[in-house]
């Protein structure tokens, strides 16, 4: 990810239930991405499935 594209990144916080942090972290790990990316790819695909429908 470039610099510019970093600044058109927002920092957010959220909560989650701690199986399903440890699962994605998990994810993360085997995949060798970091957790925001994780989390970045998972809303993509939820909200592409659901423009589908």
């Amino acid at each position: 990810m470039s610099e510019q594209d970093n600044k058109k990144m927002k920092t957010i916080s959220f909560t989650l239930p701690a199986e399903l942090l440890a699962l994605a972290q998990a994810y993360a790990q085997r995949e060798d991405r970091n957790l925001s990316s994780v989390v970045r790819l998972a809303l993509k695909r939820l909200l592409e499935s659901e423009q589908t429908k």
